[in-house]
């Protein structure tokens, strides 16, 4: 059934910060680091090219938003428009991504900026306690992410022009030379990678039946979100290589803590450390439980997975049982020893994968809902309503393809067919178990509980 009860109190100026917000959050103090290490001087140009294909790719996604805005829309697009299997799977996939990749990653990230101000801190030890902190945090109901969104984008956006300005006025063209020499095929992994650093915009269509007039405000503020966003990033990758030479940031556990050391004065440099890197990774992670436990009560809500597992609170209306399985998910991703580059790839994948349906049901659109794709004000038309869904597709297989070649370990491969498989098999046994008590979750895909 539709989620009912949700008032449209978000406008364009909202949307725009919970697209950037959700976009930069912890990406940039992670990914630059990791991706410098691949691409070398040309990271900048990663950066720069990493953009294109996601934003084409977001473009069947907003009109998807514009002509029918709903929420959890990720999964619902497809699941009523594709096949709900299908749906499931990318969902499951990306979750299970999160839980034991983009969390992880974040909280050692951040464990690893905080070591800044404890240079005793034990990495591990830091990481666990902050999971649990939100973890707690959010058994009781404490939406920090949502209440804070506006604040914190602003104060990110200062950070990370106050360290990009002071590199460029110190910039030495020298540290640019020999652009290509980790050669393409290490351009293309570090743009394979940094196309997650676009991901998030694409959380807004979940966020459709709250938004004030959702067809014109999604597309403009996926308009205005990207160029700011892009700019951002490039001047933190122009200032990070300009400032020292780039061979001299690989052993360095997070190369913007050395480079900022070098740009900004003691305050300053607290500032982005504390204000911008520490805040923006700490809210991501407070977003991550939020919107994760959201995107999992749509799909058990349909049936698919157990109602005993979206359980609420009686008092906080939190889901608890589902809240302790990413908590536990999270802890054993920390614990696991992996690196954050493995973090990221499994980041990365699971960011890609859940695309997949959602161009799909965007081809499906006129055919099923004509006069909902006629009366949009933002539709894709002639070479563009093929084009877009095509770029996603590829991007989709081919930086897929080539994350999963570079992780070369056997066991971490395995490990994320893992998760798409286990999709599809707790989704096959689902539908046995309930077609035995007269229930076919091939159904869905014939309801019409959209937001009007």
């Amino acid at each position: 059934m539709a989620i009912t009860g949700l008032k449209r109190v978000l406008g364009l100026k909202e949307v725009v910060f919970i697209a950037i917000g959700f976009t930069i959050g912890g990406g940039v103090f992670v990914f630059t680091g990791i991706a410098l290490k691949i691409t070398g001087p040309a990271l900048p140009l990663a950066y720069g090219l990493a953009v294109i294909p996601v934003f084409i790719t977001m473009m069947p996604l907003a009109m998807l938003g514009s002509a029918i805005p709903s929420t959890g829309g990720n999964y619902k697009y497809p699941s009523r428009m594709v096949s709900p299997g299908l749906a499931f799977v990318g969902v499951w996939t990306y979750a299970l991504a999160s839980f034991f990749g983009q969390i992880p990653l974040y909280a050692i990230a951040c464990a690893n900026y905080a070591k800044v101000f404890a240079p005793n801190l034990s990495i591990e030890i830091f990481a666990i306690g902050l999971l649990t902190l939100f973890f707690i945090i959010n058994l009781f109901g404490v939406r920090l992410a949502a209440q804070v969104q506006g604040v914190m984008v602003i104060i990110l956006i200062a950070a990370l022009f106050s360290y990009s300005g002071k590199g460029l006025t110190i910039l030495t063209p020298e540290h640019f030379g020999g652009f290509f020499q980790k050669g393409i095929s290490s351009l293309v992994l570090g743009v394979a990678l940094l196309t997650f650093t676009y991901f998030g915009s694409n959380g807004i269509i979940e966020l459709g039946g709250e938004i004030k007039n959702p067809g014109r405000v999604i597309p403009r503020a996926l308009f205005i979100a990207f160029p700011v966003i892009t700019t951002l990033y490039i001047l933190v990758s122009i200032a990070t290589v300009g400032a020292l030479p780039w061979q001299t940031l690989t052993d360095s556990a997070e190369p913007l803590i050395t480079v900022s050391k070098c740009l900004l004065g003691k305050f300053g440099f607290a500032f982005f450390i504390a204000g911008g890197a520490i805040l923006a990774l700490t809210t991501t992670l407070n977003a991550l439980f939020i919107v994760a436990t959201k995107s999992l009560l749509v799909i058990i809500d349909d049936g698919i997975l157990p109602k005993w597992l979206g359980r609420l609170n009686k008092r906080f209306g939190t889901a608890h049982i589902l809240l302790t399985i990413i908590w536990g998910l999270s802890i054993l991703g920390v614990l696991s020893g992996f690196s954050l580059e493995t973090f990221a790839s499994y980041a990365a994948l699971g960011g890609m994968i859940i695309f997949f349906p959602v161009l799909l049901a965007s081809l499906i659109l006129p055919q099923r809902y004509p006069n909902r794709y006629r009366n949009s004000e933002f539709k894709l038309k002639g070479i563009w309503f093929w084009l877009c869904p095509f770029v996603g597709f590829i991007m989709v297989v081919f930086f897929s393809a080539i994350i999963i070649f570079d992780m070369k370990s056997p066991l971490k491969i395995i490990l994320f067919f893992v998760f798409i498989f286990s999709g599809v098999l707790v989704y096959q046994l689902r539908k046995r178990y309930l077609l035995k008590h007269g229930i076919d979750l091939s159904d869905i895909k014939k309801q019409e509980d959209w937001i009007e």
